[in-house]
């Protein structure tokens, strides 16, 4: 079963409790109709990646496994394995593009974290050829981007890491204007982790 578009955005709201974003506030900037396409794109098989953390993007080697296995070694064809990961908590840099990454300085602001990450110049996952985001995306992958996370990350850059001397919420538009290929921002990661499994994902730790 798909997820609602009243469903997610009542998972959303059960986040807010926790301090996460209203429902109300949820109905802005998200693309209900797409999630849930992207969802239930046609597939026999379906895998989704949880992504709490940048750990060196080791999570697009991960998919990459999943789709040779299924498509390559298994014989099963292009597009019998959708795989999609979500990114959220400190995980959300990765779907971020190279300007982000430039601006924000977000290898430093991930070391700050504790969760170091090759220097590059932007997005090293954008352009790494054994773990191309791209070549995923050719591959048929999704991602989903945790807005929830990009307000942390947006306040922590500003507050702490120093990378910019813009305020939070500016910082926060402008991340979520700068997603990666193929990825769709969602209220709150654990929430579409949730729809992911009611529509027959199963689930994996991506870090």
């Amino acid at each position: 079963m798909v997820v609602s578009r009243r469903g997610f955005i009542d998972g959303a709201a059960g986040v807010a409790a926790a301090g996460a974003i209203s429902a109300d506030q949820a109905g802005t900037p998200y693309d209900f109709g797409a999630i849930e396409a992207r969802l239930a794109l046609p597939a026999r098989h379906r895998q989704v990646f949880a992504v709490p953390r940048v750990a060196d993007g080791v999570v697009f080697g991960m998919m990459r496994n999943t789709l040779v296995a299924y498509v390559e070694t298994m014989r099963e064809g292009a597009g019998s394995m959708h795989v999609a990961a979500v990114f959220y908590s400190n995980g959300v840099p990765l779907g971020l593009d190279d300007d982000a990454w430039r601006t924000y300085r977000l290898a430093d602001a991930s070391a700050r974290r504790g969760d170091p990450v090759r220097h590059a110049d932007g997005n090293p996952f954008l352009h790494d050829e054994q773990r191309s985001i791209g070549a995923l995306v050719r591959g048929g992958a999704s991602f989903f981007v945790c807005d929830n996370a990009l307000r942390e990350l947006a306040t922590f850059l500003v507050s702490t890491a120093g990378t910019t001397g813009a305020d939070a919420a500016t910082v926060r538009a402008d991340l979520r204007r700068r997603l990666i290929p193929g990825a769709l921002l969602v209220p709150a990661g654990v929430a579409t982790l949730c729809a992911a499994q009611e529509a027959h994902f199963t689930y994996a730790q991506g870090a």
